[in-house]
């Protein structure tokens, strides 16, 4: 005995996917600029070895910059769908 499933025909219209990425990307970028940021305070735990010290610098650094320029691209893409026109 078959039963046949009944799917949702509801259409996703291009805009509200471009507000979920854009709601994702924030999302994302949020979370490794929140890492970035031990990281970066964990060059002072560390500046007794200064291979360690540039290390954590530049890892930190690094993941600061790639989270708020995730940031910013996921809000202007947020931006973009929101809009009226």
């Amino acid at each position: 005995m078959s039963q046949a499933i009944d799917k949702n025909t509801d259409e996703h219209t291009g805009k509200d996917m471009r507000k979920r990425d854009g709601e994702t990307n924030m999302a994302v970028g949020l979370f490794l600029f929140a890492l970035g940021i031990p990281v970066f305070l964990g060059t002072f735990w560390a500046l007794d070895r200064p291979h360690a010290a540039l290390v954590n610098a530049i890892c930190g650094a690094t993941l600061l910059l790639i989270g708020g320029v995730v940031v910013v691209y996921g809000w202007l893409g947020f931006r973009r769908a929101t809009k009226k026109n």
